[in-house]
């Protein structure tokens, strides 16, 4: 399977990769705006920033779920790989660094150009952790290990989550177990976004979604999503 790495330019964690010596592609564009489109999957190794500046290990997908974009169209997810990005995942909660938080993000920023599959994995909050080149190396090692044996990786059900917080501690849990997880769209979306990316949180996938989970998301709500997501084939959970 042809699994391209990419880094940017632009990005400070693209250059401390860089410094270490990895021979990764580059791209000239932000991360989050870029056009590359090659390969079977496109993993992006980039900075995590955050108002909180918690130290973190981040995977996620692009996608812009509602009118507010950061790179990339608006109502547009990207193309998810449940099974890629739960390998990549569990490896990071292997590295031996309780400092940082590891976690799933919800769906966010661009680019949505690509019909390929996009998985960032990122490493925040700071420059001094951008910078930090023990700990970046051990973000990409972890991720070329998720790559290798992502076939061979336990993956009970494949799931799409609405709801919860931005840094997904449900949806975590259940990738850090024996689920494979999809498009996550957080609580602070949801009243925001439309019909048409409700169906790409199921559809817009390598592997066909089997389950969604809602965590904690009010009744009328809840049914106004379901107006849409009754359409498909699967399973309905509520925590």
């Amino acid at each position: 399977m042809d699994i391209r790495f990419i880094i940017s330019k632009q990005d400070p964690v693209g250059k401390t990769i860089k410094d270490l010596g990895y021979k990764f592609e580059e791209v000239d564009e932000d991360v989050t705006d870029f056009k590359y489109d090659s390969g079977d999957a496109i993993i992006v190794f980039s900075r995590h920033e955050s108002k909180s500046k918690i130290p973190s290990y981040t995977v996620h997908y692009p996608g812009n779920p509602t009118s507010q974009t950061l790179g990339g169209e608006p109502y547009k997810l990207g193309m998810a790989y449940p099974r890629l990005l739960t390998s990549i995942y569990r490896e990071l909660l292997k590295i031996p660094e309780n400092a940082l938080n590891k976690s799933l993000e919800a769906t966010h920023h661009g680019p949505t150009y690509q019909r390929t599959p996009i998985i960032f994995v990122e490493i925040g909050s700071s420059i001094e952790y951008w910078s930090n080149q023990k700990l970046v190396k051990a973000l990409v090692e972890a991720t070329l290990r998720g790559v290798e044996k992502f076939r061979e990786i336990e993956c009970n059900e494949i799931v799409s989550g609405f709801g919860g917080p931005h840094y997904a501690p449900l949806f975590s849990k259940l990738a850090g177990k024996s689920s494979c997880v999809s498009h996550i769209l957080s609580k602070y979306v949801l009243s925001e976004t439309n019909e048409n990316v409700i169906a790409q949180a199921i559809t817009n996938s390598i592997e066909r979604i089997n389950k969604v989970i809602f965590d904690n998301v009010n009744k009328e709500l809840k049914l106004k999503l379901l107006s849409t997501i009754r359409n498909f084939d699967v399973a309905i959970e509520s925590v």
